[in-house]
């Protein structure tokens, strides 16, 4: 409704336009104090599939990472744990349901459990899918001092073993265009990342040193590898460049930093930190700064990946 015809507006009193002032002076000064949003990257967005104990048994979780909403995905009394996204809309995770750890699989919302490939043989850590989605790399341990890297489809048929090493070999991961793959060995006497082609079978190591170099993952774009290390002291998250170079601290702090993962856009880096005394998950971007935390609880919660 507009003013009445002959009502002249009442012209702020200066006490008001003081208050004002001060009020909006507060507010530009609060503002201030905010952290800076990150320009050049886009916030993250998705979800998250992980692995905690948070009802005393360790189990799968799923999480909406910008509502915090989250879905327990399995219940029972076995070991679950180190999920994973299984194209086309499928989560695949390990757990010793049969008394050896073996690769599940299940539906989105946790329905339609079963084995992905029977068997007697121990498959160890978090398999990778290749990105045409059509096979999977994943680690059978032999005896309790070696395991080696194999190659199966998603159905758990054509295995084809990629390594025979004497040794551990753990974690492997696809580069973006399926022609190789990077992995973790203690061939040597400590573990050191290596990748293979899978044309020649050719091993080539891109790591040497006297530290614990592991858990590569091989960024969407490519060009660069995360991976944890203890060379400072403690576990700390690190890139380098594709033949090794270049290596960069993601993390620097006085606590463990490890099983980390990277968005599909590759601008963040899930992971998991002691910070606060227990195992909690954090996202942090990749050139080391605007850190999320996502779980606050007195439970160990592990081994994120990122959901497509």
């Amino acid at each position: 409704m507009g003013r009445k015809a002959g009502m002249k507006a009442k012209k702020p009193s200066d006490k008001f336009t003081i208050a004002f002032l001060v009020l909006w002076l507060m507010m530009l000064a609060c503002s201030s104090l905010l952290p800076a949003a990150a320009t050049d990257i886009p916030d993250p967005t998705g979800s998250i599939v992980y692995s905690s104990d948070e009802s005393g048994n360790f189990e799968i979780y799923h999480m909406n990472i910008r509502s915090l909403e989250t879905v327990r995905l399995t219940d029972n009394s076995s070991f679950d744990t180190f999920p994973f996204y299984l194209p086309p809309a499928r989560f695949g995770f390990a757990a010793d349901r049969s008394g050896k750890y073996q690769v599940y699989t299940m539906d989105m919302d946790g329905a339609n459990q079963k084995a992905w490939k029977k068997g007697d043989r121990r498959i160890l850590f978090t398999p990778s899918v290749s990105p045409d989605g059509k096979k999977m790399a994943y680690v059978v341990q032999n005896n309790d001092e070696n395991s080696n890297l194999y190659l199966a489809d998603l159905d758990g048929n054509q295995e084809e073993q990629l390594t025979d090493i004497r040794g551990m070999e753990w974690d492997p991961s696809w580069s973006p265009d399926g022609t190789r793959i990077v992995f973790s060995s203690d061939v040597g006497g400590d573990f050191e990342i290596n990748v293979i082609d899978l044309e020649s079978s050719q091993i080539t190591k891109l790591t040497d040193n006297a530290f614990y170099d592991g858990r590569p993952r091989w960024s969407p774009d490519g060009d660069q590898i995360l991976f944890e290390s203890d060379q400072d002291g403690d576990w700390e998250l690190y890139t380098m460049d594709i033949d090794g170079g270049n290596v960069r601290a993601i993390t620097e702090n006085a606590t463990g930093d490890w099983l980390a993962n990277w968005s599909p856009d590759g601008h963040w880096i899930v992971y998991v930190s002691n910070h606060d005394g227990d195992d909690e998950i954090y996202i942090i971007g990749v050139d080391g700064k605007d850190q999320w935390k996502l779980t606050n609880n007195t439970a160990q919660d592990q081994y994120p990946a990122w959901v497509p």
